[in-house]
């Protein structure tokens, strides 16, 4: 019950702060990511990271999908919508058992597929560098402070970083494990992708 307040808290200051408190405008940045314009490369790798972050989130989260309250919903939305999509789903659904799993067998082979998961990860880590390495933060300043595409772009990946500490722990209170890994998920999607290999080889072995 207090996991449940806690989250739909969370959830509401997240939207509430959205609505308030993000700057209008600068929509141009949107259509320099979507177009390929010449976007300042820290903005196209947060922008792609938060395409792969659904994904790894769906690896944990499908494979659990045995509440009466589907998942998949809340999972799809999360491609467009993120963390505002994704953390009703752990407010609003049971924590116990009450159903066998009704993801499809083939989606879940292929989410729980090793090449997936190396895939992202390599991905995730070429993003992450090219866009310190070679990305304004100048540019990502002034984006942040005047648009508001990139102020909830931003926001909603810091969020859902948070948000991978508590799913590492959930998939391991799902899975019996007393060992805690959720401190990887600080580490911005690299922690959670490398928690998700670590523990799909010791499933498979």
């Amino acid at each position: 019950m207090i996991r449940r307040i806690i989250l739909a808290f969370v959830w509401a200051v997240f939207v509430l702060y959205t609505w308030t408190r993000a700057p209008l405008g600068g929509e141009g940045y949107l259509q320099q990511l979507i177009e390929m314009d010449n976007p300042d490369r820290l903005l196209l790798a947060v922008f792609s990271l938060l395409g792969i972050y659904p994904v790894a989130f769906a690896i944990l989260i499908l494979k659990h999908d045995e509440s009466l309250l589907p998942a998949w919903p809340f999972v799809l939305g999360s491609f467009m919508l993120g963390a505002f999509s994704l953390i009703p789903y752990f407010f609003l659904s049971s924590t116990q058992k009450e159903r066998s799993n009704r993801t499809p067998k083939w989606l879940l082979r292929f989410f729980q597929s090793t090449i997936l998961h190396l895939v992202l990860l390599l991905g995730s880590f070429s993003l992450i560098v090219h866009g310190i390495v070679n990305g304004n933060y100048s540019t990502y300043t002034e984006a942040f402070t005047t648009s508001q595409f990139v102020h909830v772009m931003t926001i909603d990946f810091i969020v859902l970083t948070a948000l991978s500490l508590f799913v590492i722990g959930w998939d391991q209170w799902k899975n019996s494990n007393k060992r805690s890994w959720s401190w990887m998920g600080i580490v911005p999607v690299i922690g959670l992708i490398v928690y998700i290999l670590l523990t799909r080889r010791k499933e498979a072995g």
